[in-house]
């Protein structure tokens, strides 16, 4: 897929123990010229996170052996200015996120998986056209 619109220069870190998910996500991200690191578990999501600094961070919400929002909070600590989406399968991902002490503050989007792909390629652009 070639995007029409100007291509965006802007980071982002995809977590998500799904592989095929991982590598889907990747794919329509970098259409839009971001830069796209990935982690399929907490451990590399964490030190991605503190490398790069991902201007935007896609977190699955259930990563085996912990949740995704444990890791949103752990960044978050480090991190604060990084816009997190979360992504899941579960229809009551939206209440546990914005119930959640501390996490609602830097999560931008909560999205049900499957995921459009063009369509969270877009709205990241968007946000990013937002900030600049």
């Amino acid at each position: 897929m070639q995007v029409g619109t100007a291509l965006l220069n802007g980071s982002v870190l995809v977590v998500d123990d799904d592989i095929q998910a991982l590598e889907e996500m990747t794919d329509a991200l970098c259409d839009y010229g971001l830069t796209v690191h990935t982690a399929s578990n907490q451990i590399m999501a964490m030190k991605l996170a503190y490398e790069h600094r991902p201007e935007f961070i896609i977190m699955d919400h259930f990563l085996r052996g912990y949740t995704g929002l444990e890791s949103v909070n752990d960044i978050y600590k480090f991190l604060p200015e990084t816009r997190v989406i979360m992504i899941s399968g579960f229809e009551d991902l939206f209440n546990i996120v914005t119930t959640s002490k501390g996490v609602s503050s830097c999560v931008i989007a909560v999205l049900k998986k499957p995921l459009p792909m063009d369509g969270i390629g877009r709205f990241i652009s968007n946000q990013l056209e937002q900030l600049h």
